[in-house]
C-alpha cells in the first residue's frame, strides 16, 4: 500500500465523523431556520421562505454527502494534529475547525462573493454558519475520539 491510500485509513472514531457530519444538518437546519437567519439570509438571495422550504428535499441527500465528507476529513487531520502537536483530541480537534474554517471554507466563500452583486449579509450569514458548524464537528470528533 503507498503512502497516500495508508494516511486515509488512519484510526478514526467512526461514531464521531458520523454524528459530527449529522451535525453540520442540525446546524445549518437551526442557523437557516426562520429563527435565526433564514429571513435575512432568503432575502439576500432574492428568495421566500416558501420557495426554500420547496428546494430542501433535492439539496439533503448532497449536504449530507458532503457533510460526511467534511467530518472524514476533520477526523483524520485531528489524527494527524494529535500525533504531531501531542496536545489533547480535544485541542486538536478544534485547532483543525478553526484552520479548517480560515484555510478552506471562509476563503472559499469570500473567493466565491467577490463577484457577487447580492448583499454581503448572504456572506456574513454562510461564514458565521461554517464557523460555527465546523466548531461543533471539531468538539464531537475532540470529544468521541478521547
Amino acid at each position: 500500500m503507498n503512502t497516500f491510500s495508508t494516511h486515509l485509513y488512519a484510526h478514526v472514531s467512526v461514531w464521531g465523523w458520523i454524528l459530527a457530519g449529522l451535525s453540520a444538518i442540525v446546524v445549518g437546519i437551526i442557523w437557516y431556520s426562520p429563527l435565526l437567519f433564514g429571513p435575512a439570509w432568503g432575502e439576500a438571495l432574492g428568495v421566500t421562505e416558501k420557495e426554500m422550504r420547496r428546494g430542501r428535499a433535492k439539496v439533503m441527500p448532497i449536504l449530507l454527502i458532503v457533510s460526511f465528507l467534511t467530518a472524514y476529513v476533520m477526523s483524520l487531520f485531528t489524527v494527524y494534529v494529535h500525533s504531531y502537536l501531542g496536545v489533547s483530541w480535544m485541542a486538536s480537534a478544534l485547532d483543525v475547525a478553526f484552520l479548517s474554517w480560515v484555510g478552506f471554507a471562509a476563503t472559499a466563500l469570500v473567493a466565491h462573493d467577490v463577484f457577487d452583486p447580492r448583499p454581503k449579509t448572504k456572506l456574513y450569514i454562510n461564514l458565521g454558519n461554517r464557523l460555527v458548524t465546523l466548531f461543533v464537528m471539531g468538539l464531537i470528533i475532540g470529544a468521541m475520539m478521547a
